[in-house]
């Protein structure tokens, strides 16, 4: 899309602002409230297309997405965003109307999912700023739960705007990309089974594990089980799901140097390319960075591609993937049949 039809989602987005206004006034009015059916924040509809920069605080950070002349991008990393996610939240932000007012106690906006920072992180509300080229605030709320309550297609979610201890039931629904991976194309490349020639972990102080496919489109088996102890083949199984596809949780701009003797997990495509994922700090934290070595043109395309979208960053993986690499012999293995 063109940074010109963010302009054409603003317009559409104020026909849709018109219709559920006129629909609110012309319905029944079941709860009296001198804003019902007022546009929530008057203007962002033209300025739609002033937004560069969204800031999130969550229950667990506050994070900045900017638009760039070349893109959509984290701002601390630099690594790119979905432009529709960006997109679609300010387009989302037009959209809402006020519907009703809502408590003004403290203690109970936890129910609403709009409590402060250190109450349970599903009952925090997620504060947003969007703010233009000169870093000025454009628009400020905080967005709680959701209220399918209110009817029609969109819904109500609760909001709270700056410097007001009161909440509000808004029509409409803000589009936050949930979790943070959801702001990213989050799979690089798939290995699949006919392509996967082996995967090897180790390092870290834990057990090695050597798997091997002996020919193109063979399932990957234990090349190195203990005496009495077979693969047992649904671990195996789960280690090749890893990598079809690679993909990750967060990202971070790469940030200092691996230990010696790392763990490592090193993945050797039939396509004639490596990819090691080498865990940066503990491996129980799940940051890991990605090297290629390309053997073979048949592959080098791929493998370079996955290259020029790894380097110099760091990338967490998910927790499933951050047990397996920390897999012991045991954990693939069950005793051998007699």
């Amino acid at each position: 899309m063109h940074m010109k039809q963010i302009g054409i989602l603003a317009s559409l987005a104020a026909l849709g602002v018109a219709g559920a206004a006129l629909s609110l006034r012309s319905g029944p009015q079941g709860f009296a409230s001198d804003k019902r059916g007022q546009v929530l924040f008057p203007g962002l509809v033209q300025k739609a297309n002033d937004v560069m920069s969204i800031t999130i605080r969550d229950f667990e950070r506050s994070f900045t997405v900017e638009r760039r002349e070349d893109g959509f991008y984290n701002k601390e990393s630099g690594y790119p965003v979905k432009p529709d996610a960006f997109r679609d939240l300010v387009g989302s932000a037009t959209l809402l109307n006020f519907e009703e007012t809502k408590t003004a106690d403290s203690a109970r906006m936890a129910d609403l999912g709009l409590a402060e920072p250190g109450a349970a992180p599903e009952a925090v509300g997620r504060e947003m700023s969007f703010r233009d080229g000169k870093g000025n605030v454009l628009v400020a709320l905080t967005v709680g739960n959701s209220d399918a309550t209110v009817g029609g297609a969109r819904g109500g979610t609760f909001v709270k705007l700056p410097e007001q201890q009161q909440a509000w039931l808004v029509r409409g629904q803000m589009r936050v990309p949930v979790p943070h991976a959801a702001w990213y194309e989050i799979n690089f490349i798939n290995i699949q089974r006919d392509s996967l020639a082996g995967i090897a972990i180790k390092g870290g102080g834990l057990d090695e594990i050597i798997t091997k496919a002996e020919k193109k489109g063979d399932d990957i088996t234990l090349a190195n089980a203990p005496e009495g102890r077979a693969g047992d083949g649904s671990k195996l199984m789960r280690l090749g799901f890893m990598v079809d596809p690679i993909s990750f949780q967060d990202v971070r701009k790469a940030e200092g140097n691996a230990k010696d003797g790392a763990r490592q997990m090193i993945v050797t495509s039939w396509k004639g390319y490596t990819i090691s994922y080498t865990a940066i700090g503990d491996v129980a934290d799940g940051w890991v960075r990605f090297t290629t070595q390309v053997t073979s043109d048949v592959g080098k395309e791929e493998a370079e591609d996955f290259r020029r979208k790894t380097e110099g960053y760091d990338f967490k993986l998910a927790q499933h993937e951050i047990d397996m690499l920390r897999w012991s012999l045991k954990d693939v293995t069950q005793e051998a049949k007699s």
